[in-house]
């Protein structure tokens, strides 16, 4: 490779991709249109909005910059095609619609799986304050920031000091507070979350592409489609859906054998609390989706059952 494509080498972070033109913000500041460098072409490799790159100059004056490299990835999705998530909101409302508690489950097994941070929000305060505060406490007690939150409320401060760093993601069904939190976020960031909340309010998933939008040293994005993620699509084993149950990983340590399934091995401690230490949907959720994964797990002749 000549010292000529090399020149300009900067490194940034993929803001957006459309159309095979992908945004970088550079740790500069700058913002480059790149295309992609041949050789990442080779690789197989797709860029995601998200992606750690470096970019240099082309030499060519239609295009440029290139994205010259792919710097390793701390974890990617599918859908949304999305790399590098630090945190991710899950919005639920405790009413109107009822929280799909089992979707909420899924989804803590899915950041287990991908080591991301869970924020959960539990909307609509306002409404059913009893409801809410027990559904926010059912999953604090398990180890989990949970928060009910009213529309007129300040956002907390945990939120925003999540959002100042790293790639924060939002998600969570329809109707359930996600352009009411954007829309208090409007007052100090009115271009960048803007642009999110107006996307939030169309009600359905209508976004082309993923795209990032900065907030403060951090980024913010909606995640359409992750909701629809499959366990097995993810790659999480049944052995990891612990992951997702911090208060079931904890009592696991007073159980009589170490690999148990805490389904039903004797003087297992997880099943001893379950209604008191433990609550019972949880546990229940837990078992449905541990016996899901088992019957997927790979059998001798490298298949799945």
């Amino acid at each position: 490779m000549s010292d000529r494509a090399r020149s300009g080498e900067a490194a940034g972070i993929i803001t957006k991709g459309v159309g095979g033109t992908f945004s970088v913000r550079c740790d500069d500041g700058s913002v480059r249109l790149c295309q992609i460098r041949g050789n990442i072409r080779l690789s197989g490799l797709t860029p995601l909005t998200g992606d750690r790159v470096i970019t240099c100059e082309s030499g060519d004056p239609d295009i440029p910059f290139v994205l010259e490299k792919i710097l390793p990835r701390k974890n990617y999705l599918v859908r949304p095609p999305l790399a590098n998530i630090d945190n991710l909101f899950l919005f639920f409302s405790c009413t109107d619609p009822v929280p799909d508690l089992k979707l909420l489950d899924k989804m803590l097994i899915i950041c287990g799986k991908l080591d991301i941070r869970p924020f959960i929000l539990f909307s609509k305060r306002d409404k059913s304050p009893d409801a809410c505060d027990d559904l926010a406490a059912v999953y604090e007690n398990a180890g989990f920031y949970s928060h009910s939150i009213s529309r007129n409320e300040d956002i907390p401060e945990e939120l925003i000091n999540a959002l100042d760093s790293g790639i924060t993601g939002l998600a969570g069904p329809s109707g359930v507070g996600k352009s009411t939190f954007c829309n208090k976020l409007l007052g100090e960031h009115t271009v960048t979350v803007g642009n999110i909340s107006d996307r939030l309010k169309r009600g359905k998933h209508t976004t082309r592409h993923t795209e990032l939008f900065e907030y403060g040293d951090g980024f913010i994005t909606d995640t359409p489609g992750f909701t629809s993620l499959d366990l097995f699509e993810v790659g999480v084993l049944y052995t990891e859906v612990a992951g997702g149950f911090p208060e079931i990983v904890r009592a696991s340590e007073g159980c009589r054998f170490s690999d148990c399934r805490h389904i039903a091995e004797r003087q297992c401690r997880v099943r001893e609390l379950v209604g008191s230490g433990i609550d019972e949907g949880r546990y229940a959720r837990y078992r449905e989706f541990y016996e899901y994964l088992y019957s997927k797990r790979p059998n001798c002749s490298g298949g799945y059952k």
